[in-house]
């Protein structure tokens, strides 16, 4: 079992940190340690890795780990397990920890085998590790907000205060209101997550207490109660929508603006209207017109017109037509004409 070792609780000896850190690659010339973006990387050397990187499956989460224990405790520890393919421990910008860190394995048996030795591991007295599978969490859940909060500035606040949003969802009732906030990346959840704590409570005014923790695995049932959806961009400014309605485009109204409403309408939605409106007015127009327009009238069926109606039938592949005789003339008198089967038929004197 490797022996602990113990620092300073006022500082980090940084120098001696250095040199017991030199030692892990040292002596072992396969892996790799860098310091970027709050986190110092244990990890394989490309030469000593051939193949794609391990699944997220392949990864655990070490959580309760002393503030005063680094590297060259943690890694000889942990490879115990099996092969580490990288090892990630969280740092802060005076050189402690911040209690956490991730170790991936090459394969998932042995993440499985971590999790089964070193859970609940005491490595202090008193002081039990915390293993687990890894999940890529990008969800911070805020409860407690002010209910008379607008969702507008709810946005703009976490806009505002964090990095990498990718959208906010909120939940209201009468008396509380409680928001997730969905980001890019895991860890652009985890620095928001210390952000808000901090700065919550202060923009929001006194007397709100804002609870700021990581999001647990919402079923779809339930993230479609926050209902209300706002993101926030520096061209258009904030957009709020309704959970299930179409996400913001950019040809949408803001509702920042002047007069708006809390909720928007997009412009293409509000010409397709206008265009449907305008169609019926001319269908409506169209129809009056055809029934104030005149009756045929006698000399559209005269000969010539009933010879031209006919030719153009016949020009549109119609073979045969049957034309209407035509009307009677003006001056004709029923009771004077001569019957024309009037020779056929027999006198009574006959």
């Amino acid at each position: 079992m490797p022996s602990i070792k113990h620092y300073s609780s006022s500082e980090v000896n940084q120098y001696e940190l250095s040199s017991r850190l030199l030692s892990l690659t040292e002596n072992n010339t396969s892996y790799t340690l860098t310091q970027i973006n709050g986190q110092r990387i244990y990890r394989k050397a490309p030469h000593a890795w051939s193949g794609p990187e391990p699944s997220r499956n392949c990864e655990v989460f070490i959580g309760r780990i002393p503030h005063d224990c680094f590297e060259d405790t943690l890694v000889p520890l942990f490879r115990q397990a099996g092969e580490l393919f990288e090892f990630r421990l969280m740092i802060n910008f005076s050189g402690w920890n911040r209690g956490y860190a991730f170790a991936m394995y090459t394969t998932e048996e042995e993440a499985s085998n971590s999790i089964r030795m070193f859970n609940n591991y005491m490595i202090r007295p008193s002081w039990q590790l915390g293993v687990c599978p890894s999940i890529n969490n990008c969800r911070i859940f805020i409860s407690r907000i002010p209910a008379t909060t607008p969702t507008s500035e709810i946005v703009r606040l976490v806009y505002a205060l964090t990095e990498e949003v990718q959208e906010v969802r909120v939940r209201r009732s009468a008396a509380a209101c409680a928001a997730i906030v969905e980001y890019r990346s895991h860890r652009g959840a985890a620095m928001a997550r210390k952000a808000l704590v901090a700065a919550a409570a202060a923009a929001w005014g006194a007397g709100a207490r804002p609870a700021v923790d990581w999001s647990l695995p919402q079923s779809p049932q339930l993230l479609r109660q926050y209902r209300e959806v706002g993101r926030w961009s520096p061209e258009r400014g904030v957009e709020l929508t309704r959970a299930g309605d179409d996400p913001p485009a950019a040809g949408m109204v803001s509702a920042g603006g002047a007069g708006g409403g809390s909720y928007t309408l997009e412009r293409w939605s509000q010409a397709r209207r206008l265009r449907m409106i305008h169609e019926a007015q001319r269908n409506a127009h169209a129809a009056a017109a055809t029934q104030a327009a005149p009756l045929p009238t006698a000399h559209d069926w005269s000969p010539q017109g009933i010879d031209s109606l006919v030719s153009s039938l016949s020009s549109l592949g119609v073979s045969r037509v049957w034309a209407a005789p035509p009307p009677p003339t003006r001056d004709f008198n029923p009771w004077t004409a001569r019957h024309p089967l009037e020779e056929f038929i027999p006198h009574r004197s006959q």
